[in-house]
């Protein structure tokens, strides 16, 4: 089925904070159309981690190049498409292997098995529509803090010579899809969890 949008409004102009229009009630945004996001919706997703107790709080990043794959993608699918479909075009253009947070090595419950030295690359996407820039990072966060919370930083197996370690990078982006109707937000996120072992102390 051939959807009659207006592609020619997927933009992602960068701005400075404060710059994404004002939300009418809290989060939710009144701006319809407008098509630029605020690259400061990074430090959302590390507000939100600080304020737990998590072992691990990932430090995340607004990507250039992770806004430019999720544009792409955008382009090609259009903005009815749904997220996980996004994601895995997203994780083709970044030609990572995308899997779900809660299959990293790292992840409690993970521990134990087999682990790999190496990286593993989680792709995240929501699709939001009347809401801030910023109330869109908070779903985000919503929709991933379950196993953010479960992540841990090393894992020692009992009677082992060895000891795993566990480093995660994370980044972000967003880009806006306007429709003759309608703007949606899409946002995505990407953890990567780099496996390393080494003899135990």
């Amino acid at each position: 089925k051939v959807l009659a949008l207006a592609l020619s409004g997927v933009m992602a102009v960068s701005m400075l904070a404060g710059c994404s229009g004002k939300p009418s009630n809290g989060d939710e945004e009144n701006n319809q159309g407008n098509t630029t996001v605020d690259t400061t919706v990074a430090s959302v997703l590390n507000e939100e981690q600080a304020a737990t107790d998590n072992k691990v709080k990932i430090d995340f990043t607004y990507s250039s190049s992770l806004e430019n794959a999720l544009e792409k993608a955008l382009t090609e699918f259009g903005a009815s498409v749904k997220p996980a479909n996004v994601e895995g075009r997203v994780a083709e253009i970044l030609n990572v292997d995308d899997v779900t947070i809660d299959k990293f090595y790292g992840y409690d419950g993970q521990t134990g098995g087999t682990n790999t030295v190496g990286e593993q690359t989680a792709v995240v996407v929501i699709r939001k529509s009347g809401l801030t820039d910023i109330g869109v990072a908070k779903e985000m966060y919503k929709t991933m803090k379950d196993k953010l919370a479960k992540l841990t930083p090393d894992w020692e197996p009992d009677n082992s010579e060895i000891k795993w370690s566990f480093d995660y990078t994370g980044e972000t982006a967003m880009v806006k899809v306007a429709t003759e109707t309608q703007t949606y937000t899409y946002m995505v996120a990407t953890i990567t969890c780099n496996t390393t072992k080494a003899l135990a102390d």
